[in-house]
């Protein structure tokens, strides 16, 4: 599979967008106290990725938490690029890490950029290029991205999963996916800048043992949840944000139009 960055920087002339999930992916995601595991940051189609080769001077956070502890693993990390991450899970419990970084400039032809809002669900921002008569002007786009990871070890679970790590974009299980089975449904909630999104285009990706893949797509409510009814093996719950891109983001970061936050929370089911 081609790193998807290159593939749509080949593809951009042509008109195509391809999918462009983002997501944390630990080794496993059952494990025992004692057990070492290793962290990786993917990016890819169809739940299936590549090491993301983002650089280390552009993480905001990469933490690991525990009931009772909260570690920085950035400083984990050998040489300039988000390389795999190897953490020692000393406690049981319910293990929560997440992952952002700063935005970065993006820009794509007309048709392209409208493909690409379509595949999301991004129905407010096509409105808003009409009414502005941009539909025809090329996306100027900073985009950023929000990931978390559930790892369940030993066999009992905690509130961690719950915990508010302050990512722009979070997706938060209503209730722990470790103490749930396969079949039961799973309710997950949207926020942006801790306040709930409604109308947004949430997938649910689900690869079971025999390494086939399933999605489904939902609306989030007014609340900003969609409910799941949760598939043994991977899951991961993904979304894309975007909004006006504010003054303070565009001296820092490059002159948009519009700031998109990627959002996804990965976890295990049995």
């Amino acid at each position: 599979m081609k790193k998807f960055w290159v593939t749509l920087g080949l593809c951009l002339g042509a008109g195509i967008v391809l999918a462009h999930e983002f997501w944390l992916q630990p080794s496993q995601y059952f494990a025992q106290a004692g057990n070492r595991i290793s962290l990786k940051i993917l990016v890819g189609e169809g739940f299936l990725g590549e090491p993301s080769e983002g650089k280390k001077n552009r993480i905001i956070q990469y933490r690991h938490y525990t009931a009772n502890r909260i570690t920085d693993l950035s400083p984990t990390l050998s040489g300039d690029t988000y390389s795999d991450v190897s953490v020692v899970l000393t406690s049981p419990g319910t293990h929560l890490f997440s992952f952002s970084n700063t935005p970065k400039f993006l820009t794509m032809k007309a048709d392209s950029f409208l493909l690409y809002l379509k595949e999301d669900g991004l129905d407010g921002v096509i409105a808003a290029r009409q009414q502005r008569g941009d539909s025809r002007k090329p996306s100027r786009e900073l985009y950023q991205r929000c990931v978390k990871t559930l790892v369940q070890v030993g066999q009992k679970t905690d509130r961690t999963f719950a915990t508010n790590t302050n990512l722009p974009l979070d997706i938060r299980a209503s209730r722990n996916p470790y103490d749930q089975r396969a079949g039961q449904q799973g309710e997950f909630q949207v926020l942006f800048g801790q306040k709930p999104v409604a109308n947004a285009l949430v997938r649910y990706w689900n690869r079971n043992a025999a390494n086939r893949l399933s999605e489904e797509r939902q609306r989030s409510d007014r609340q900003g949840r969609v409910r799941f009814r949760l598939r043994s093996g991977q899951n991961m719950i993904s979304v894309v944000h975007m909004v006006p891109a504010s003054d303070t983001a565009q001296a820092r970061y490059g002159r948009a139009d519009w700031h998109s936050y990627w959002g996804s929370l990965t976890f295990g089911c049995r």
